[in-house]
C-alpha cells in the first residue's frame, strides 16, 4: 500500500535578510507546504523593493512560525503578503510590520481568495493611503482570527472605505480569538469595517481601543444592499460610553463624537456606544434597542 505524504519544506531563517518580491507556486503540484522560522531568537526578512514579499497561489500552505517578522517599507505599491488562492497561517511568534500600501487595500495582508487563518503572532504598524484595511484585506477570501493580535495599523479615507486594522471587503472573516486593538481609520470603522458585501462572524476575542473619525469607532458595518452579514454571538466589543480610558471611540480632531457609534455602527437604529459583551447579540437584521443595540 502506498501512502501519499504532503511535501513539506522548512525555512530555518539564521540572519536578518533582504529579498526581492517571490511568488509561492509550483504548477503540476498540489499541497506544497513551506514553514518559514526563525532559529534561536528573532530574524527580520524586509522587502528591498517596491511589491509584493510573497505571493500564495493555489496549492500552497505559507506557514509563518516562531521567531519570523516579515518588514515592508513605506511608500510600497503593494502589500506586503497577497493570498490568492493559497493558505496563509501565522503562528506564535510571528510579525508581519511596516508596510505602507499606495494602492488597493491592505497593507499587510491582501486575501483576494484562498484562506488567512491567525493562531497567533502580531500585524502592526501596517498603513493603506487609498483605500482600507491597513492590517488585513479580505477581498473574497476567508479570514479566521484565532489568537494573535492586530495593531497599531491605519486606513486612509479614500474611496470612503475604512477599517484600520481590517477590511472585509467581500468573501469572510471569522473572528474566534485573538485581539483588534489600537488600529485608526481616518473615517470608517477603527478597527473593522464589513462591507454590504462581506460576511463577519464574531464569536470570540476583543475588539478594543481603536479610533474612526467618522463612524464606527470598533466596527462599522454598510448596509443597505443585499449579500453580506454581520453577526456577534460572543466575543467583546468594547465602547467609549462604558469605558473611556480603553473603549472603541469615534473621534475627530475636535474631540468626541456623540451618536457615531463607538462600539458599532451600522445606522442610525442600529448602532452601540455602549460596550457589547461577550453575551450581547448583535445583527443587522435586528432593529434600534432589539438584542442590546443602542437607540
Amino acid at each position: 500500500m502506498r501512502i501519499a505524504t504532503i511535501p513539506i519544506f522548512i525555512l530555518e531563517v539564521r540572519a536578518d535578510e533582504n529579498i526581492a518580491p517571490h511568488t509561492f507556486e509550483y504548477r503540476g503540484a498540489i499541497n506544497i507546504t513551506i514553514v518559514i522560522r526563525g532559529d534561536n531568537t528573532n530574524r527580520t526578512i524586509r522587502l528591498r523593493s517596491n511589491g509584493t514579499m510573497f505571493t500564495v497561489r493555489p496549492n500552497v500552505t505559507l506557514i509563518l512560525d516562531n521567531n519570523i517578522t516579515l518588514h515592508g517599507h513605506n511608500g510600497n505599491n503593494n502589500t506586503l503578503i497577497n493570498v490568492n488562492g493559497g493558505a496563509l497561517i501565522m503562528n506564535h511568534g510571528s510579525t508581519i510590520a511596516g508596510n505602507t500600501r499606495g494602492t488597493g487595500g491592505g497593507g499587510g495582508i491582501d486575501v483576494p481568495s484562498g484562506t488567512f487563518t491567525m493562531n497567533g503572532g502580531t500585524i502592526s504598524g501596517n498603513k493603506t493611503v487609498d483605500n482600507g484595511g491597513g492590517g488585513v484585506c479580505i477581498c473574497g477570501g476567508t479570514f479566521t482570527m484565532i489568537g494573535g493580535i492586530i495593531t497599531g495599523n491605519h486606513a486612509a479615507c479614500a474611496n470612503e472605505r475604512g477599517g484600520g486594522g481590517v477590511l472585509v471587503h467581500s468573501g469572510t472573516f471569522n473572528m474566534r480569538g485573538g485581539t483588534v486593538s489600537g488600529n485608526t481609520a481616518c473615517g470608517l470603522g477603527g478597527g473593522v469595517y464589513r462591507t454590504a458585501r462581506g460576511t463577519m462572524n464574531l464569536t470570540g476575542g476583543i475588539i478594543t481601543g481603536n479610533s474612526a473619525k467618522e463612524y464606527g469607532g470598533g466596527v462599522y458595518i454598510q448596509v443597505g444592499y443585499s449579500g453580506g452579514t454581520f453577526t456577534k454571538t460572543g466575543g467583546t466589543i468594547t465602547g467609549y460610553n462604558s469605558d473611556r480610558n480603553n473603549g472603541n471611540v469615534v473621534r475627530d480632531d475636535e474631540g468626541i463624537l456623540s451618536r457615531r457609534g463607538h462600539a458599532v455602527y451600522a445606522d442610525e437604529n442600529r448602532r452601540k456606544e455602549t460596550t457589547a459583551g461577550a453575551r450581547d447579540n448583535l445583527n443587522t437584521s435586528q432593529n434600534g434597542a432589539v438584542g442590546g443595540w443602542d437607540n
